[in-house]
């Protein structure tokens, strides 16, 4: 019987799925917990985060080229005799071109910061699993040619425990990624 590979967006995870496809077999003739199922949570496209983090950087540029623009035609109305009130608008306006330059940046590096967290978090817990996978080899060998003692199930059993743990802590250290979004969640600048 040939299986499917499991393919993630991250390819370090598709790797450590391949890795732990005999300790999945294993798991699902005892009927423990998936290991490569667990892995599902983790999964994350870090250069699809990078490739639009740049996108927002390159929007940026024109904002600030937009913002260079105004102000040269503000400049220039203000020294023809423009009223007060004019320059109190524009420099409003001035503002918002600037702080929108500032949302900008600051969503860019944020973005390339995430996408470099996520992708450090699915390298190193594939790296984990494949190690615990590698661990329990002998034992899930054992189990898939039917030798069902106390000491292989339990071999097999931690290992997916093990996989399931080392996975859900990866995804709990993702609430600092969380707090960091919550500022993006209200709109940068209110157009007036």
């Amino acid at each position: 019987m040939t299986s499917l590979a499991e393919v993630f967006e991250h390819p370090a995870l598709t790797t450590a799925a391949a890795e732990l496809s005999s300790l999945r077999s294993a798991a699902g003739r005892l009927g423990v917990p998936d290991p490569v199922a667990a892995l599902r949570r983790l999964d994350c496209a870090p250069s699809a985060i990078r490739t639009s983090a740049s996108t927002v950087d390159a929007g940026s540029l024109v904002v600030t080229s937009a913002q260079e623009e105004f102000r040269a035609g503000v400049d220039r109305a203000e020294t023809g005799g423009s009223t007060e009130t004019f320059g109190t608008w524009a420099d409003t306006v001035d503002g918002q071109y600037g702080a929108a330059v500032r949302a900008a940046a600051a969503t860019a590096a944020l973005g390339a910061r995430i996408a470099t967290h996520l992708d450090e978090l699915a390298e190193s817990a594939a790296t984990e699993v494949r190690a615990i996978a590698s661990a329990a080899s002998a034992s899930v060998a054992a189990v898939l040619t039917g030798d069902r003692s106390a000491e292989v199930v339990s071999d097999v059993s931690t290992a997916c425990t093990a996989v399931l743990r080392t996975v859900s802590a990866k995804v709990a250290s993702l609430s600092s990624l969380a707090e960091e979004l919550e500022p993006l969640t209200s709109p940068a600048v209110e157009l007036g």
